[in-house]
């Protein structure tokens, strides 16, 4: 079940990228559909403002799931990862404590996790 949660918080990021893009994409368009191009009479363009902000992916990854991940990696093989998800965790936190990682590292750290092992 924890793929499948992965997997679903994959393609839900790309989801929200891809809604960024349509919408960057549109906002282009507009401005320069303009009749006198990027700067109107002489002004400035002013920056767009972003509606709906969407949710980061470090906001969209909680403590609780990156914990169940280090776990699975940890004890997985017989705990052949244990050493290495150890030192993982003290690279992001200093203390060797996962709540001593700033959330806004969590995506590092996942990304790091699923190396381990894999080569």
């Amino acid at each position: 079940m924890g793929k499948m949660n992965e997997l679903s918080a994959a393609i839900d990021e790309m989801i929200a990228c891809g809604n960024g893009l349509v919408k960057a994409a549109e906002a282009l368009k507009a401005f320069y559909s303009s009749e006198n191009g990027p700067a109107q009479e002489g002004k400035p363009a002013e920056p767009l403002k972003k509606e709906n902000p969407e949710p980061t992916a470090e906001k969209s990854i909680s403590k609780e799931d990156v914990r169940k991940l280090l776990v699975a990696k940890s004890n997985a093989d017989g705990g052949a990862y244990k050493p290495a998800v150890k030192e993982l965790v003290r690279k992001y936190s200093g203390t060797g404590q996962l709540s001593s990682i700033p959330a806004e590292k969590y995506a590092e750290v996942l990304a790091e996790l699923e190396g381990i092992g894999n080569g």
